[in-house]
């Protein structure tokens, strides 16, 4: 039986949409949000009584949506539920993403005593024009409290989103958004590119507001690694940096391939050779978890990965990472890729003149320049 080490929970609920914002979220009333908190345990109940794998979580990450809605009683009530339906004695990592706007030193202190040890604050951005515009609830000075709150609470691990080329946002302002979180001395950042995801009010409402073009959009990367990297944070992940040892577990877990099951509406799971995605669906959810355990919800885009397939995205994901893939470990060892590790090696020597991918001890990484063409990388690999 497959052993779980990594889950996710997502918590559908907003009080409204930002402009940009793509992932599945609702509007509810409390005692929705209060009736959904006990709810994914009952569909993780599901899932374990059906034999698929065993879940011994060494992660949890709690996303959304907004958790911070959930309040105080509600995420108990999450925790709770969770911890009674699987063992979280093995746990290594349980992180929560907040909204600032949300933020009280209780909520802190709640968290802190259900045992979570890493916060994510949906920052975005320390401009407050720039918040109004994109629609977001806090300002820049609900960030910087947020952050005090937090650490105030013990939390060891604190950090931010932000998102590179949001609408008419200059370099210059760029850089001061920048400037403004390494001053909060954080342990992590995720520097997000601005994408025009097809359900957003951004992409139906393109001719209000100014796009960055490609190049001004990779200069926005490019300068957020320079100074991020010159402040001593690694850019672990193509999406994150951290400092040395602050790196999110979760975060490495999945990029490394491994198993991570998703409780909730529009949740992803990869199990075996199987990945599916809940249905976007969050009054089904309720329907079917709300009360009692049933024994399915509709997914969506479910399948089963031919022994191959499932090899191959493994390694690839990897190349998200710094650190890359090791060679003997990760093809030469596995008889089922052993047949295109030539061809893998041909593509990836030849990539190296040219400064995209770069050698490394133990096998092979994408360089600064790499990470801009990642997706043309794997897709030769593909």
């Amino acid at each position: 039986m497959n052993a779980v080490e990594h889950l996710y929970i997502h918590i559908p609920f907003c009080l409204g949409k930002c402009v940009y914002c793509g992932f599945y979220s609702v509007t509810a009333d409390t005692g929705t949000r209060v009736r959904y908190a006990a709810s994914p345990a009952r569909e993780l109940r599901s899932f374990v009584e059906s034999g698929m794998a065993d879940v011994r979580p060494r992660t949890l990450y709690v996303g959304g949506g907004t958790p911070s809605l959930l309040g105080c009683d509600g995420l108990t009530a999450l925790f709770s539920s969770i911890r009674n339906t699987v063992s979280l004695d093995r746990l290594e990592e349980a992180t929560v993403e907040i909204n600032p706007a949300d933020t009280t030193p209780l909520l802190f202190q709640a968290l802190r005593g259900l045992g979570v040890t890493r916060i994510s604050l949906g920052a975005q951005s320390f401009s407050d024009d720039t918040l109004r515009r994109i629609g977001r609830r806090h300002n820049a000075q609900q960030i910087r409290e947020a952050v005090r709150d937090a650490r105030a609470a013990g939390f060891p691990d604190v950090g931010i989103d932000l998102i590179a080329g949001l609408p008419s946002v200059s370099m210059r302002e760029w850089r001061e958004t920048l400037d403004e979180a390494i001053s909060l001395s954080l342990q992590h950042l995720s520097v997000y590119a601005l994408s025009v995801e097809p359900e957003s009010v951004l992409a139906r409402s393109q001719e209000r507001f100014s796009i960055p073009t490609d190049e001004a959009m990779l200069d926005a990367l490019s300068e957020a690694e320079n100074v991020l990297s010159e402040s001593g944070f690694l850019r672990y992940e193509i999406s994150n940096y951290a400092l040395q040892g602050f790196e999110c577990r979760h975060n490495l877990a999945v990029w490394r391939g491994e198993d991570y099951l998703g409780l909730g509406p529009a949740a992803a799971s990869r199990v075996a050779r199987f990945r599916w995605t809940n249905a976007r669906d969050a009054d089904t959810y309720l329907d079917r978890w709300g009360e009692a355990a049933a024994t399915n919800f509709p997914t969506e885009n479910r399948e089963e990965l031919s022994p191959v397939e499932d090899a191959i995205e493994r390694v690839i994901f990897r190349f998200r990472l710094a650190e890359g893939i090791d060679w003997k470990r990760d093809l030469v060892a596995n008889p089922l890729l052993q047949e295109i590790a030539p061809r893998w090696e041909k593509v990836l020597v030849s990539l190296v003149p040219h400064g995209i991918v770069r050698r490394t001890p133990t096998g092979f990484a994408l360089t600064r320049r790499g990470r801009e063409v990642c997706d043309a990388v794997l897709a030769e690999l593909r």
